[in-house]
């Protein structure tokens, strides 16, 4: 008979929190919803000892042992009481979740080498979340593997109970009613490329002295996050100026950036809790140097992340989910917008994503058997190519992802940081 904590287990279930309610509704083949994350140690990975170290930890998480659900209106996640299985990685990263394959579960662990990587649903967590996962992973790897490890500063370990924090959708906790909207951009400029086949996925990491980065970036007074902005929506307005010849026909060219939201509000949550700033450039009153749209995205981010701006995103976006009508509309119909809606307020507002996860911190002892730490974004046929950003010691990982065959937003973007002399080594799945 089944202990009473397990019966408590099998009865917990979660609503999804405010930014994942799209994600069960557009995930295909080509917007899988996943992202990535992983630690490349020193040594060959033991795939037993991964498999009994993620059985140990997802104790730790029981908000991501958890499968995705239907309701009469809404998607919501319920405790899933079989056992995650590790899975040899393969050359493609962030594919869709198969639910027979991975067991229902909303991630995936995989091992290759001397690579760990765990492989997120959005509609489970962000970045932050992620990453934390991961910490808590290798380091009780590393302990089952028989280091000795006694320093776990910053990590989340099995023999601590979750903060019934850590549960929360922060999103509704801070939601202040009745603010002012933000304003709904316009379609911004997008690549003109042919999608590649279906589950391919072309990744390219740049590796990076991070002291020549950040010399660079105090050398310009603003930050690395900025910085790498700037060259991305300066790459572009390149690439649009060599394909789009008349004025006229030219669009904004907006980069979205994703912002933690735990560094403005007090928030434990291991749930999504990360909103956008969009700053833009519009190639029709001219062409920009690069001196003004660094500037340009120096004090649109002054500007926009702030409790006080970023409230009003926060405002639109669970208002909307509050509003009575859309709560009483049945699942079945919200679906059939829901992937609309996705477009007309996501993707097609900019023309990329760059997302700095920051520094990943880990304690020495544990830090001296990772040689580094990388973020995949996830794919997206609107958009094509996206950017995520991690330092670990003293490296910057800048990889983009595509789902085209073409990477000349790639190139040019190296290419610039080459010209400010900074050493850049490149690295490919393909």
């Amino acid at each position: 008979m089944a202990s009473n904590e397990q019966k408590n287990k099998d009865r917990i279930w979660y609503r999804l929190d405010n930014a994942a309610i799209l994600y069960p509704s557009i995930q295909s083949d080509r917007i899988t919803t996943m992202f990535r994350l992983s630690a490349t140690l020193t040594e060959p990975v033991e795939p037993s000892i991964l498999q009994s170290a993620l059985i140990k930890i997802i104790e730790r998480f029981p908000y991501y042992r958890v499968k995705l659900n239907k309701g009469l209106f809404w998607y919501y996640l319920e405790h899933n009481p079989k056992t995650p299985r590790i899975q040899k990685d393969v050359q493609y990263p962030c594919g869709r979740l198969s639910p027979i394959l991975n067991r229902n579960f909303l991630f995936r662990v995989c091992y290759y080498n001397c690579r760990i990587a765990v492989e997120f649903c959005h509609a489970l967590t962000d970045g932050t979340g992620a990453v934390t996962f991961l910490k808590a992973l290798v380091y009780q790897y590393l302990k089952d593997a028989g280091k000795k490890l006694s320093d776990s500063t910053g990590i989340l370990t099995i023999d601590e109970k979750p903060d019934k924090e850590e549960f929360e959708d922060s999103y509704n906790r801070f939601y202040k009613p009745s603010l002012p909207l933000p304003e709904t951009g316009e379609p911004a400029f997008h690549l003109k490329s042919k999608l590649l086949k279906k589950g391919l996925y072309y990744v390219i990491t740049g590796i990076v002295p991070l002291d020549e980065v950040l010399s660079k970036s105090r050398e310009l007074n603003v930050s690395l996050t900025v910085l790498l902005t700037a060259i991305y929506m300066d790459a572009m307005q390149t690439i649009q100026n060599e394909r789009v010849k008349k004025i006229k026909r030219k669009r904004p060219i907006s980069i979205s950036v994703p912002v933690n939201m735990r560094n403005i509000y007090p928030s434990k949550t291991m749930r999504n809790f990360s909103l956008f700033v969009i700053p833009k450039i519009d190639p029709r009153l001219g062409e920009y140097s690069f001196d003004e749209i660094l500037r340009i995205v120096h004090y649109s981010m002054m500007t926009e992340i702030n409790e006080k701006s970023i409230s009003r995103q926060l405002s639109r976006n669970v208002g909307g989910q509050k509003n009575p009508f859309v709560r009483i509309v049945p699942l079945f119909i919200k679906r059939m917008f829901f992937p609309v809606l996705y477009k007309r307020l996501g993707e097609n507002l900019f023309s990329g994503t760059i997302s700095n996860l920051g520094r990943v911190e880990m304690p020495e002892e544990v830090a001296k058997f990772v040689e580094r730490i990388e973020f995949v974004p996830g794919p997206g046929p609107v958009n094509k190519t996206g950017c995520s950003v991690t330092s670990f010691k003293d490296k910057l990982y800048i990889t983009f992802g595509r789902v085209i065959e073409d990477a000349e937003l790639e190139r040019i973007f190296f290419t610039k940081l080459i010209k400010m002399g900074i050493h850049v080594n490149i690295e490919s799945n393909v």
